[in-house]
């Protein structure tokens, strides 16, 4: 028979049913260290106002080569990190990094006041290189914003 106050062990007291939380704490911290493993990286681009939409996908890629188009500065375009001024060294640029990591996905992040004939110029040298998708960032919010 299970007793809660046996014979000659003093006194009862609730704290004596409490159970033991060192196993939960130990799953709460197993899971907060998988949740911040697995976040998404930051983007590593140029500093740029994106265009907004109403409909954004909250995940991209993992390790994107994130290549970008600015309207400001002498650099306009770039690929993750690195700056470049001319469009031709861009694309040397953008090519080698294509041939040495094929299967990396691309993310665009552009300028919402980019011409458009820059990111077409773009896209179409992403697709004779034979990258099919790349994935566009956009800032979450309404798409009417200034």
């Amino acid at each position: 028979m299970i007793s809660i106050n046996p014979a000659g062990r003093g006194e009862f007291s609730l704290a004596n049913l409490a159970p033991d939380l060192t196993p939960l704490l130990d799953i709460i911290f197993i899971v907060l260290v998988f949740l911040l493993l697995t976040a998404n990286m930051r983007l590593a681009s140029l500093p740029m106002d994106l265009p907004a939409s109403e409909h954004v996908a909250a995940v991209l890629p993992v390790d994107p080569l994130t290549v970008s188009l600015s309207n400001r500065g002498p650099d306009l375009w770039g690929i993750d990190d690195r700056r470049y001024r001319s469009q031709a060294e861009f694309e040397q640029a953008l090519v080698a990094a294509l041939a040495a990591a094929p299967e990396r996905p691309v993310a665009l992040a552009s300028d919402r006041n980019v011409p458009v004939q820059r990111m077409l110029d773009l896209l179409a040298l992403l697709q004779k290189r034979g990258v099919e998708v790349a994935e566009i960032a956009l800032q979450p919010g309404a798409a009417h914003s200034p």
